[in-house]
């Protein structure tokens, strides 16, 4: 399975959700300091005795509430963008993409992290997570949901911004991302939230009848 069709479950949980009551000091700030986000991103996965499984990179933009683009540039090119309303996935290589609605794809996953309109804390249990041993403060956030896709998310930030996540899924792998070269509130163009699409592209659209591309 390709490493972004298996992360899409968790994708970027890291960034634009309402601020709830419950949420650690750390990631509270963030939410409420930070409007939009440019950063590079190398993402590793391993499974549970170290071993690296699959390995990418590539760019993450963030335009709060709901806006995102996460793009695979290594070792091959995928794209998931979300304009507030609809979610697209673009495989380059497989000539295709897939269409949901937002609220449909991000509202049982660690993913509403990103795309905002839930309360973490009815989400998430969070906790301050000590002992780590960097300079990062790390909150721990671990799924009410049973048929969650992830048993733990660990961020950590570092003044008020992400500088790694860690995903534990239900296999006992875990996906690490590190962002660097991290810019916030700098203003992102409308167009980066954009897809467009060539017309040798296949579209399935999962939002149901009624919807274009």
């Amino acid at each position: 399975m390709r490493i972004a069709r298996q992360f899409l479950a968790g994708l970027l949980a890291v960034c634009a959700a309402t601020a709830a009551t419950a949420q650690p000091r750390a990631l509270a700030d963030f939410y409420t300091e930070v409007d939009d986000l440019r950063a590079d991103f190398e993402q590793v996965q391993v499974d549970a005795d170290g071993e690296v499984l699959q390995s990418a990179a590539g760019i993450f933009l963030l335009d709060r509430p709901d806006r995102f683009r996460w793009e695979y540039r290594e070792p091959y090119r995928q794209i998931i963008v979300s304009d507030g309303s609809a979610f697209r996935f673009y495989d380059v290589d497989l000539a295709q993409v897939t269409v949901r609605a937002v609220d449909d794809t991000l509202r049982t996953t660690p993913a509403q992290l990103l795309a905002g309109g839930a309360d973490l804390d009815q989400a998430f249990a969070m906790e301050t997570l000590a002992g780590k041993g960097d300079d990062l403060t790390w909150v721990r956030l671990i799924p009410r949901a049973d048929d969650s896709d992830f048993r733990e998310i660990r961020m950590g930030l570092r003044s008020g911004r992400p500088v790694s996540l860690e995903l534990d899924d239900q296999l006992g792998q875990t996906t690490r991302i590190r962002f660097h070269d991290i810019r916030v509130n700098t203003g992102i163009d409308d167009g980066r939230f954009t897809l467009e699409v060539p017309e040798d592209v296949d579209v399935v659209d999962a939002r149901g009848s009624g919807n274009a591309p």
